[in-house]
């Protein structure tokens, strides 16, 4: 009789808790909100006409990446490129004169075990520095020649044939740390030729400073067994539109350094409606040759000055320009770039946007 107001008091909490289940599972579902997995063709046009010590090039191109979905954990993913370049028949005078060359960039299918593993397998980008996986497709470069450094770890063209293995290795409220592992093997396909090699990367994102420090390493596996490495950072702050990337890579042939910061006027105090869409790209590079330099490196000692002005119309669409000057023993040059980007993104399912 005691314990009868203790049974009165918890069974009216269980048929409180019950009624409240009843009605938290008759309330409607959430209306669905995701595109689904739809097939995405992206891509860009660009145009770009380029003045090297006083000879012109004409060079319009076409990027596109197919993106195939199947499920939630299977990705095929690919871009092509069409290149044309197109110069004077006397280099100064004359007709232009040239062909359009067609390329395969890579060809892959990921599988996304989890946020921590993610398995590729085929002909992918070597996740080398910054430059190669992330800077170079035509709508995302700010300035449109690659830095000197760029063909370290990264011949013959870019990509790997074979296996690699990626995700995020740990995660808190402060930082985040990435890895890749990868491996491939040596390749005469014509377009997706490789070299027989192996290599990592990873990199620490610092969340408040919105800072990125990061190391790639990379052994080759024939010929002369060399290897390379680079070290680079990226850092966007919060308060100010700076978007600053730099590296420093060394190989058996080589080494040298580019800085890149990336400025956006739209925070200058005195800015209009006009130069809020304007951004300066300053670039300062340098280069050493060891062992007599070679494998698409100078051979000669060669320091490089660039600056960009680009108009954003929209954030698809702009117009790109830049000069550099190019200082190297008995070969200095002044190399003009301008032209214009267009990017877009097609879904390949009727009624999908």
């Amino acid at each position: 009789m005691k314990r009868l107001p203790l049974m009165k008091a918890w069974y009216t909490v269980i048929c409180a808790l019950l009624a409240a289940c009843t009605l938290h599972a008759q309330a409607p579902p959430p209306v669905a909100s995701e595109a689904g997995y739809t097939p995405v063709l992206s891509g860009t046009f660009g145009y770009i006409n380029n003045v090297d010590a006083g000879a012109p090039a004409l060079e319009p191109q076409i990027e596109t990446v197919l993106l195939v979905p199947f499920g939630s954990h299977v990705l095929l993913e690919s871009r092509a490129e069409f290149f044309g370049f197109f110069t004077r028949q006397n280099q100064t005078s004359g007709p232009f004169i040239g062909k359009v060359f067609k390329s395969v960039d890579y060809a892959q299918v990921d599988w996304l075990a989890n946020t921590h593993v993610i398995a590729t397998a085929g002909a992918f980008l070597l996740p080398f520095g910054l430059y190669n996986e992330r800077l170079a497709p035509l709508w995302i470069r700010n300035l449109q020649d690659t830095p000197i450094t760029d063909a370290v770890g990264t011949r013959p063209n870019g990509i790997a044939d074979g296996i690699m293995l990626r995700g995020n290795a740990r995660e808190t409220q402060t930082y985040s740390i990435q890895y890749s592992a990868y491996f491939s093997a040596r390749s005469n396909i014509n377009q997706l030729e490789a070299s027989r090699l192996a290599g990592g990367d990873a990199s620490i994102f610092i969340k408040a400073a919105r800072l990125e420090v990061g190391e790639s390493f990379q052994h080759t596996l024939q010929e002369k067994e060399i290897n390379s490495s680079g070290t680079y950072v990226s850092w966007q702050p919060e308060r100010v539109p700076l978007n600053l990337k730099a590296e420093f890579d060394r190989t058996f042939n080589g080494e040298g350094y580019w800085i890149e910061p990336a400025f956006q006027l739209s925070q200058v105090p005195v800015a209009t409606s006009f130069f809020k869409h304007v951004q300066v790209v300053p670039r300062l590079q340098q280069f050493h040759p060891l062992n007599g330099g070679g494998n698409s490196l100078p051979t000669k000692n060669t320091q490089r000055f660039d600056i960009g002005l680009n108009y954003y119309f929209r954030d698809n669409m702009r117009f790109i320009s830049s000069y550099g000057r190019q200082f190297r023993q008995q070969a200095d040059a002044n190399v003009w770039n301008v032209g214009f980007t267009y990017r877009f993104i097609w879904p390949l399912w009727p009624g999908r946007k």
